[in-house]
């Protein structure tokens, strides 16, 4: 990302912090009869959809991401039935191999090695995790031992299917149920917003914000407490439409309103068949 493009996402955050802390000029509410979330959340799918709702069971993303210093290709399968992988790799030019694992915060790198050494074929290293609807698992390598996790982690893992599914379909998955309401309308510089609260289980809880013109999601807020308590925005930019859905191609998280993540998304797949040996260990 270039460095004007980092200017403007510091200064988008610093308008959400803005928002979250309400000092943005609040317009006029709708009342409840003009508007629910459950009418905001339909007009906001048709608009993903281009024009009309249409069922999404499944999807594939695929994309350049980046975390830290740390660089890597992802793949995103997302079931909505209830089940997500999450896939890393690391393509390495000649020289050192990095090791892919997992740390307290997600998967990264934590290490490195001469090609052929244990953590990756000779010029890549990846690393899988999965949910598969009853069981969080990891496995490191093409071709690794897949292991459990923590209970921390699994809920952690979970959490991350779930803003994805929110992020590209704004659904979530079928075994996460979710109750929205709307939180209100204000005027960032960006235009005029609204708001809605997400709750699911375990004291799941998002804020996500459409823009009020395209009807398109503009963000996701949410408290993250894997490195201490953070304040996270899930920034979505650069609409287009793939595969005839209208979606995200630019994916950029703040917390504490400081860059930590970007996904540049590359290609993306509409209720592809997954096979059921996918999601298992």
């Amino acid at each position: 990302m270039q460095s004007s493009a980092r200017v403007t996402q510091v200064r988008l955050a610093i308008c959400l912090l803005a928002l979250s802390t309400g000092l943005w000029a609040q317009t006029p509410q709708p009342t409840a009869a003009q508007l629910s979330a459950q009418d905001l959340l339909k007009t906001a799918r048709a608009a993903l959809s281009g024009g009309e709702a249409k069922a999404i069971d499944s999807l594939s993303v695929w994309g350049a991401y980046r975390r830290g210093g740390q660089a890597s290709m992802m793949t995103l399968s997302l079931d909505l039935a209830g089940r997500f992988l999450e896939e890393h790799t690391v393509y390495s030019t000649g020289g050192e191999v990095q090791r892919m694992g997992r740390t307290e915060d997600g998967v990264g790198a934590v290490g490195g090695g001469m090609p052929g050494d244990e953590g990756g074929p000779a010029l890549n290293a990846s690393v899988t995790e999965g949910w598969n609807g009853k069981d969080y698992w990891i496995k490191n390598g093409a071709g690794g031992t897949a292991t459990g996790g923590s209970e921390a982690r699994k809920m952690t893992f979970r959490r991350i299917f779930v803003r994805y599914a929110l992020a590209f379909t704004l659904t979530p998955p079928k075994d996460f149920p979710m109750v929205f309401a709307y939180a209100g309308r204000v005027e960032s510089p960006n235009g005029m917003v609204d708001a809605l609260e997400g709750k699911g289980p375990d004291d799941f809880l998002v804020h996500l914000f459409l823009d009020i013109k395209t009807h398109l999601p503009l963000m996701l807020q949410y408290i993250s407490t894997v490195q201490g308590v953070q304040e996270v925005q899930m920034w979505f930019q650069d609409y287009k439409a793939e595969d005839g859905l209208v979606t995200p191609h630019t994916v950029i998280w703040f917390a504490n309103g400081k860059l930590s993540e970007e996904f540049q998304v590359q290609r993306l797949k509409v209720n592809p068949k997954f096979k059921p040996e996918k999601f298992q260990r």
